[in-house]
């Protein structure tokens, strides 16, 4: 029995469990997916109890995930925020420690992963699904990031799975997908780094298309999402050896600690994002697409044959 995983769903469960515990004030972003969620749980409008609790002050902003990840988090919302929070954030890490091996199980000690673990982000379940093809359902509730990982690791299972998560919950929410649209149009922090001071230089992951971290870095760089550091776990699907991932590891601590120190938020969203971006492109990005090049291109399918049928042509 593999047992870091269930350790470190043990100890993610008591150290959320502990940390949400009363008198508690901040809210997190968890806590509009556990909204979204007991609304859905109660059968009522996600997106409307969301601007409820804006109203009331209780949440800041409104609901910027689609329908599918309020029906995914359905289940959760039957639990109190505490419970849910400590739930969902345990089993991310924990299948997250279980999609991979060896020296890649350090990733649950990258900042990527302790900062999606303190505001309670997909990101380590969508990360484990690409090692995990039958979770692969899961990114349906993020399907920014997900199309990017299905990019890199295409399954039947995740297709199928983000398929029949679509359709549930276009028989549970039939208008989300218009108040969803409403509610992201015009959003400024949402942006693809290629929209961004230098991300055009990720496009070079292309080169590399046979390769499915490459796909998925290539990918990453034409859909929008915040590129945060918790946006950034993927990334340490890239490195192939035990260096190379030390050192994506080492300079993604430190772009986190500069852009902690110098760009808290606190104002603006999309401001204080556009000031952290050159730190990430430069420390992480760019590292991540320099591994990405560097590791050889995977032959394609008649590549292979034709390989096959040198090896097997009979002397003369």
């Amino acid at each position: 029995m593999d047992v870091l995983p269930v350790a470190v769903c043990i100890v993610t469960f008591v150290f959320v469990w502990v940390g949400r515990s009363p008198p508690a004030s901040w809210r997190l972003d968890f806590d509009y997916l556990w909204t979204a969620g007991r609304a859905v749980w109660q059968g009522t409008d996600p997106y409307a109890a969301v601007n409820e609790a804006i109203r009331q002050g209780s949440l800041r902003w409104p609901f910027y995930y689609p329908g599918t990840a309020a029906v995914l988090m359905a289940p959760l919302g039957a639990l109190s925020s505490q419970l849910a929070a400590a739930v969902f954030t345990a089993l991310g890490l924990g299948f997250l420690t279980w999609s991979v091996q060896g020296w890649r199980r350090w990733i649950v000690l990258s900042p990527p992963a302790l900062e999606a673990m303190l505001l309670g982000q997909w990101s380590p379940w969508l990360t484990a699904a690409a090692a995990i093809p039958w979770l692969g359902f899961i990114w349906a509730a993020k399907p920014s990031v997900g199309a990017a990982l299905f990019a890199g690791w295409p399954s039947r299972k995740a297709f199928f799975g983000g398929l029949a998560i679509l359709m549930l919950s276009l028989i549970l929410l039939p208008h989300w997908p218009i108040e969803w649209l409403h509610t992201v149009q015009n959003t400024a922090h949402y942006k693809a780094p290629v929209q961004r001071v230098g991300g055009f230089l990720l496009l070079l992951a292309w080169l590399r298309w046979r390769r499915p971290e490459a796909r998925m870095l290539g990918a990453l760089a034409l859909i929008p999402h915040t590129t945060n550091v918790y946006e950034q776990l993927p990334l340490f699907l890239v490195p192939q050896t035990g260096r190379s991932f030390a050192t994506l590891m080492g300079l993604t601590y430190l772009a986190t600690a500069i852009v902690y120190v110098r760009y808290p938020f606190g104002g603006s969203v999309s401001g204080t994002l556009d000031a952290r971006w050159p730190y990430f492109l430069v420390l992480v990005w760019l590292p991540a697409l320099l591994m990405a090049l560097r590791l050889p291109n995977l032959p394609t399918l008649f590549g292979l044959l034709r390989k096959r049928l040198v090896l097997h042509k009979p002397d003369p």
